[in-house]
């Protein structure tokens, strides 16, 4: 008889040494039949219904945090009857809180949701490094506003509805065509250079005086830069033995 004493004591505390180390997941009514509450939660993210672990969670009333586990679970228990508030803070989510009321012995079981932090970016200024037909163009821009030289753009050029390379500079002031028998052998002259002597050529920022006629194409120019004197001359264009001005033509085919 005393045998069968001892065996079932010892069978009681290992039930309820189970029940006490139990995972909160698991725990049992042992609280209620020890006349005490508890609280068993879960937390988990509101769009994805995931776990979220380690956060922090203070239960208003009593003396210590406590923190969810990797499944999002938590537990406190020894909890007397009456209403508490469940305070949660977990990182990226947003601070949430719940009125809890708990009767006597009674053991609440719940599962609570957290909304995610909305994501607020500082305003980002994408520069982009302008190519070179863009820069070129600006420049081309810049040195008209300056006042210097004469240009024609794309736009005039269109209007004009040269022939050829030659009808442009027909009507530009300071420039004076001078032709021998033929249109073919005309070549321009700047008036107000030293002895009228002839302007040097740049296509598309390289030299090209001795490649150029008045009789090309106007198909594909752009734009026209046309500096009379060596003073109207810009830096970006100046050169030590040109004396007699200089014409500057862009084309579309240019480096891009």
């Amino acid at each position: 008889m005393a045998s069968r004493f001892r065996h079932c004591c010892a069978f009681r505390v290992l039930v309820v040494g189970l029940a006490l180390s139990a995972r909160p997941s698991r725990l049992s009514h042992a609280a209620t039949q020890q006349g005490s509450g508890a609280l068993i939660g879960r937390l988990i993210d509101h769009e994805t219904h995931t776990p979220i672990r380690g956060a922090s969670i203070a239960l208003l009333g009593t003396p210590r945090g406590f923190a969810s586990d990797s499944e999002g679970r938590f537990a406190r228990d020894g909890l007397g009857a009456g209403n508490y508030v469940l305070q949660v803070r977990a990182i990226g989510y947003v601070r949430a809180s719940w009125v809890l009321q708990l009767a006597e012995g009674e053991v609440h079981t719940e599962v609570f949701e957290l909304e995610r932090l909305p994501v607020v970016l500082d305003p980002v200024t994408v520069e982009r490094t302008p190519g070179f037909a863009e820069e070129r163009r600006r420049a081309f821009e810049r040195r008209r506003a300056a006042g210097r030289g004469y240009f024609l753009t794309e736009e005039q050029i269109a209007q004009a509805g040269p022939r050829a390379l030659g009808d442009l500079f027909r009507n530009v002031p300071g420039v004076r065509m001078q032709c021998r028998g033929s249109s073919a052998g005309c070549s321009i002259r700047m008036t107000r250079a030293p002895r009228e002597c002839r302007p040097d050529f740049v296509v598309d920022g390289f030299p090209a005086t001795n490649a150029t006629s008045l009789d090309m194409p106007t198909i594909g120019i752009i734009g026209i830069e046309i500096y009379r004197t060596l003073s109207e001359t810009p830096l970006d264009f100046l050169r030590i033995s040109n004396q007699c001005g200089i014409v500057v033509i862009w084309t579309r085919s240019g480096p891009g």
